[in-house]
């Protein structure tokens, strides 16, 4: 979650809760030693990507939908591995369970993984999501309910907003933009699972040998690509670190303005204080064990 993204829009089993998903009931069917055979229904669950932003040698590449089966008893072991939880993998073997065809969940960008994890949240559970929150103003917590199919899923790279930005798209499925008042060109991608891990790696290292986080800089050379045409990762690593502020902050808006979107958020009003925002919904480990 570069700038720390959240969920994207997603999927929902039945008509009534259904959102960007085009529902199917194509099941997959498993046959027990019995005879018996018992069927696995399925849907498609729309990419806030569109598939536009993947390597074009990629399984995804041109693809705006995949196909995840409902989550049953077998995915529910998987999220109640304390061992898988430790190890930080819960989420990608979920992912790998429930999606129908074969492909790694650290391959998916980051807003597409979201939108899979929240339709999973939905096959299995339902579309309303009971947790506790904290009110931003006087930090009193309290029981909130979420109804999982408001959230919303966009493309951010639309063509006005890359006109307003001035970032041209690449067939790549990269971005490229000139910074103001210079003659450098920057060639920015979108990240994906690998590269969220990294991240998370470096800071985790950073902090066990109390070393200044850089989360800054590191996310910026995660995914610039290019410096001027130049992919050498010493040149990048060498124009992140002598780069203006004011320059770092915009690139940072221009990521933010082109990446995929996944958002939940539901008005919320504080019984204690009376403080009103937007709360957007949290992915963690109780996403998936409601009134647990």
């Amino acid at each position: 979650m570069t700038e720390r993204n959240n969920l994207d829009r997603m999927a929902a089993p039945s008509q009534e809760n259904v959102q960007n998903t085009n529902q199917i009931q194509t099941p997959t069917t498993e046959q027990a030693p019995s005879g018996l055979k018992f069927s696995v229904p399925t849907e498609f669950v729309e990419l806030p990507s569109k598939g536009k932003y993947y390597p074009p040698e990629h399984p995804l590449r041109g693809k705006e939908s995949i196909e995840i089966k409902f989550m049953t008893a077998k995915e529910e072991d998987i999220l109640a591995s304390q061992n898988l939880i430790r190890r930080g993998v819960v989420f990608d073997r979920l992912l790998q369970s429930v999606m129908v065809d074969h492909i790694n969940p650290d391959d998916l960008l980051v807003a597409d993984k979201n939108a899979l994890l929240v339709a999973s949240r939905i096959t299995g559970y339902g579309h309303e999501y009971e947790t506790e929150v904290r009110c931003p103003s006087c930090l009193e917590k309290s029981s909130f309910l979420f109804d999982l199919t408001k959230g919303e899923s966009y493309n951010s790279a639309n063509q006005v907003n890359m006109e307003l930005l001035g970032v041209k798209e690449t067939e790549k499925g990269t971005f490229i933009f000139q910074l103001a008042s210079t003659d450098t060109t920057v060639e920015v991608k979108l990240l994906n699972g690998h590269d969220e891990k990294r991240l998370s790696y470096i800071t985790k290292a950073k902090n066990k040998n109390n070393m200044v986080e850089s989360f800054v800089t590191d996310t910026l050379k995660s995914y610039i690509v290019s410096v001027n045409g130049d992919t050498k990762r010493e040149t990048i690593n060498a124009f992140v670190d002598t780069l203006p502020a004011r320059q770092s902050r915009k690139i940072r808006n221009i990521y933010k303005g082109v990446i995929p979107q996944v958002s939940i958020k539901s008005p919320f009003s504080c019984s204690n204080c009376g403080h009103e925002q937007e709360l957007e919904v949290p992915l963690n480990a109780d996403f998936f064990w409601p009134n647990k």
